[in-house]
């Protein structure tokens, strides 16, 4: 049977390794560096061909098993993908010994995955499912606590600059710019004027509602769109909202002084992070120019404290970050659970959009969800039975292409021997020169006239293995979908499963956004689209 699993080899560079462009770290850490390393080990082997396929993560920790290529990876030996995975040296795969020693003594046995370590002399095919000993297991632990102390060093330093005044937090606040000197900000002349302006509302009595209806009145470009270019890929939004203004009226480094420490990490390599509560948090004073003054400040924040409505438990509901605003992309609520309506608050703010006619009842979009969720059920379970014959019949010509080219092969060989036959006849005198080098010409015809068919034929069943895996990606994700039909009634692990997002239009105008990829949309047709008009 053809084995249609792949070869992968992993690359990771983290920041914990330092900066390469600032030659900060060894060039043995960059990607590239790794790269070399696996190709040169790979030219040297005997049994691989160069057919390695890349996965890579660029600036994740090797504490953390959470990252995009680790997660790639993990999906693709789910579906039998993976046959090889090679990388420089342990510690790009994983710095933490256990979640190391868990891929090498169980995950990767379970999917039948080759894993081999360059630098450590590692081959699973060698070792078998052992972790290649102590040694080994050494080795690996020492990865972890290295991992630890160079991130602990680089947080000192880093929070000792932050002590210092030195602004070590990105790109800087709206109202400020990048000094010209290194770990500074200085005001923004362009933008500063709409920061004092919103404190002064705020200090006569204004609130956020109105101070953020006011600016969009006035089209003042939000923090979002102004920083953008800076910022690089960010979400934007080109209103003001009361989360943006909010933000602006609690950061303290508008008054010239900084607050460095609002959250810590947990652990090393962790993505948890706790909250240290106002009263405790350090306040470095002086740090920068300020805009406002501490007085104005205290008094804002006393206003909007006072305007501040009692705070309640959020309610989480079915539909809760899932339903979207048509016209302007924020979230909708409903409010209390005794409220029937969802509905966009930003029509509170934006006068010039139809934010306040999007709204929906909540037994209404239930209804139309379930509905949509049915008829979806019903369309790919349909199409599984049509891929399904599609798929055997290019798994049989497949089998058929495959036949032929071992016959192909076959004649190949024969005709090899064939001519090393002549050539002995030649070499014991039987034939002479003449006669040899005829013979010799006529097979050399007919082999190259079979290894272009070869090619050919194996150029054939590459593109006939990628329609037959295709075919069984799409019958593995259509099955995912197809388990739902007849389902009752919504509940979160549904709607998580299948919906990403349902895009609420003013006139009861509904979109909805399948979570599953786009190679079942092109497969089964328009049918968010014949979906949505039923349901509708």
């Amino acid at each position: 049977m053809l084995d249609k699993r792949k070869d992968y080899m992993y690359l990771r560079l983290s920041k914990e390794d330092g900066d390469v462009e600032n030659g900060t770290i060894e060039e043995s850490n960059s990607i590239a560096s790794q790269r070399l390393c696996i190709w040169q080990y790979l030219k040297e082997q005997d049994e691989f061909v160069e057919n390695f396929e890349e996965i890579i993560d660029d600036g994740y920790s090797g504490t953390n098993m959470s990252r995009p290529g680790i997660q790639h990876l993990l999906e693709l030996m789910k579906n039998g993908m993976v046959r090889t995975l090679i990388v420089r040296d342990l510690s790009r795969f994983a710095r933490n010994y256990l979640d190391a020693g868990r891929f090498l003594e169980f995950i990767f046995p379970e999917y039948g995955v080759r894993f081999i370590s360059i630098n450590d002399q590692y081959d699973s095919k060698v070792y078998g499912e052992s972790t290649g000993g102590l040694e080994f297991a050494i080795r690996n632990l020492i990865n972890q606590m290295y991992s630890h102390d160079i991130s602990k060093k680089i947080k000192s330093a880093v929070d000792m600059k932050k002590r210092a005044g030195e602004f070590v937090y990105g790109t800087a606040p709206y109202g400020y710019k990048k000094g010209s000197n290194k770990n500074t900000i200085l005001v923004d002349p362009v933008v500063a004027p709409v920061v004092q302006n919103i404190f002064q509302w705020a200090a006569s009595g204004m609130t956020i509602t109105e101070i953020a209806r006011k600016l969009n009145d006035d089209s003042v470009t939000t923090p979002s769109v102004y920083l953008a270019p800076v910022r690089g890929k960010y979400k934007t939004r080109p209103f003001w909202t009361y989360e943006s203004v909010r933000n602006i009226l609690r950061n303290r480094i508008y008054t010239g002084d900084t607050v460095p420490f609002k959250s810590h990490v947990i652990r090393v390599g962790s993505d948890h992070v706790r909250q240290i509560p106002e009263e405790l948090q350090e306040i470095i004073p002086c740090t920068h120019e300020p805009l406002i003054s501490r007085e104005l400040y205290n008094r804002a924040i006393q206003v909007i404290k006072s305007n501040k409505k009692s705070k309640k438990n959020k309610e989480t509901y079915l539909f809760t970050s899932r339903l979207v605003c048509g016209c302007c992309g924020n979230h909708l609520v409903k409010g209390k659970a005794t409220n029937k309506v969802w509905r966009c608050t930003n029509g509170r703010y934006i006068r010039n959009l139809d934010c306040d006619k999007v709204l929906i009842r909540d037994d209404v979009i239930n209804g139309i969800v379930l509905n949509a969720i049915r008829k979806l059920c019903l369309l790919t379970d349909e199409k599984i039975t049509s891929v399904c014959k599609e798929t055997i019949g290019t798994r049989t010509e497949q089998q058929t292409v495959s036949d032929a080219l071992s016959q192909l092969k076959l004649q190949l060989s024969r005709l090899q021997n064939k001519k090393m036959e002549e050539y002995e006849r030649y070499a014991s005198g039987q034939i002479p020169v003449s006669e040899f080098s005829e013979s010799k010409t006529q097979i050399m015809l007919q082999m190259e006239k079979i290894l272009d068919i070869i090619q050919k034929k194996e150029q054939e069943l590459n593109m006939i293995t990628r329609a037959a895996d295709e075919q069984e990606t799409l019958m593995h994700q259509m099955r995912r979908i197809s388990q739902y039909k007849g389902v009752s009634e919504l509940n979160p692990a549904l709607l998580k499963a299948l919906v990403k997002q349902i895009v609420v239009k003013p006139g009861d105008k509904i979109e909805i956004i399948w979570n599953f990829s786009d190679i079942i949309g092109k497969m089964i047709g328009d049918v968010t689209k014949s979906v949505l008009e039923i349901a509708i």
